[in-house]
């Protein structure tokens, strides 16, 4: 391009070529940063759509469970069989990703084969209790309203900072417990029955039994968390992280299909009848495949999120969902939310925040950086 005459002699530069120079940089440099600018949009705007999609999902577990269930209430197809397709589905996505990233499926292959026992034994524990916890997320909707358990299950966030502390032996310092108190008083006031705020719709409602579900479900879900980031950090921080899902997908799957077979054989079914795709698949609907789906689609988004964000967001998605799922259960279900779950909602939001203040003010400096 245009070389500035600085430094040459008067003979041998042109007139107007120190002109012309200038303004060749100056449109490079307003291209470059027109770039830079379409590029941060661009970002901007997958952040907001992985936002968006996030929050949506993990709202249409509790939605999707509600509406695949039959007239009478219960589910008509097999728990166990929702999950396993939804493990294998990820179990095979695990597996193309590997086999990029070794350069070929028979290297991909090799390399789970030679895998230590140890290590499988050792993701076989999270495995399961996810497994157990995707079983759970369904049941627990057959003694409350979507909304009433996305609240809350969130109530995770309590039995993880206690786990954590146990585990790790890291204080959590005066802040965090506030949180958590708040986050126990906006359970507490969740589950307390109570009118709805608008005449003519539906009460939202918790059993004993569903209360009973969700503290077996927030405590299963804290042990899976801790125990499958120390894994991640500790047995398998040399490994491929697809590696490593392979291990946790294949355990689910096999689980699964045990939770399955023995609910058949309680039935009075052989296992030939069991895995037959007609009642392996028996009772399936278009939301029931839609829950398939779902849950498939997580392991993805949790994966995008870990990309294009940091941590903090997926409290926040989390966060969100409460409200999403709250505005879909009462559009479609006619569930309005009552006094006590607004301000179960509210005390809830503001614990999250108040819990992970560290991790917002640091991934707020980092981005301002």
């Amino acid at each position: 391009g245009p070389r500035s005459c600085e430094g040459l002699l008067p003979a041998r530069c042109a007139p107007g070529r120190d002109r012309a120079a200038r303004h060749w940089w100056n449109r490079r440099a307003l291209r470059r940063v027109s770039l830079a600018m379409v590029g941060q949009t661009s970002k901007v705007a997958i952040q907001a759509l992985l936002f968006a999609f996030g929050s949506v999902c993990y709202a249409l577990l509790g939605i999707l469970s509600q509406l695949s269930k039959s007239e009478d209430g219960s589910y008509a197809y097999s728990l166990p069989t929702v999950v396993l397709t939804a493990e294998a589905v990820k179990l095979a996505l695990s597996w193309v990703q590997l086999a990029g990233e070794k350069g070929s499926p028979l290297a991909a292959w090799r390399a789970v084969m030679y895998s230590p026992i140890s290590k499988w034994l050792a993701f076989a524990v999270p495995s399961v209790l996810y497994s157990v916890n995707n079983n759970l997320d369904m049941l627990n909707n057959q003694h409350m309203d979507p909304a009433t358990e996305q609240v809350l299950v969130q109530c995770k966030i309590i039995t993880t900072g206690i786990v954590w502390w146990l585990v790790f032996r890291e204080p959590l310092g005066i802040r965090k417990w506030a949180g958590l108190l708040l986050l126990f008083l906006g359970a507490v006031l969740a589950s307390m029955p109570s009118e709805a705020m608008l005449s003519g719709t539906r009460q939202m409602h918790i059993n004993f039994t569903g209360m009973c579900l969700v503290v077996i479900y927030v405590w299963v879900s804290a042990s899976a968390g801790v125990y499958n980031e120390w894994l991640y950090k500790f047995v398998g921080k040399e490994e491929s992280f697809h590696m490593c899902n392979i291990r946790l997908y294949t355990i689910g799957v096999l689980f699964n299909l045990g939770a399955h077979l023995a609910s058949e054989r309680g039935a009075g079914r052989v296992l030939s009848e069991s895995i037959a795709p007609s009642n392996f698949f028996a009772g399936y609907n278009v939301y029931v495949w839609g829950l398939v789906a779902t849950y498939s689609l997580m392991g993805l988004l949790l994966a995008a999120v870990m990309k294009w964000f940091d941590n903090i967001v997926k409290l926040f998605i989390s966060g969100a969902s409460m409200y999403v799922s709250a505005v879909m259960s009462w559009l479609i279900f006619g569930y309005a939310p009552t006094f006590h779950f607004a301000a179960a909602l509210v005390l809830m939001s503001l614990a999250m925040l108040l819990y992970n203040w560290d991790k917002i003010v640091k991934s707020t400096a980092k981005k301002a950086a």
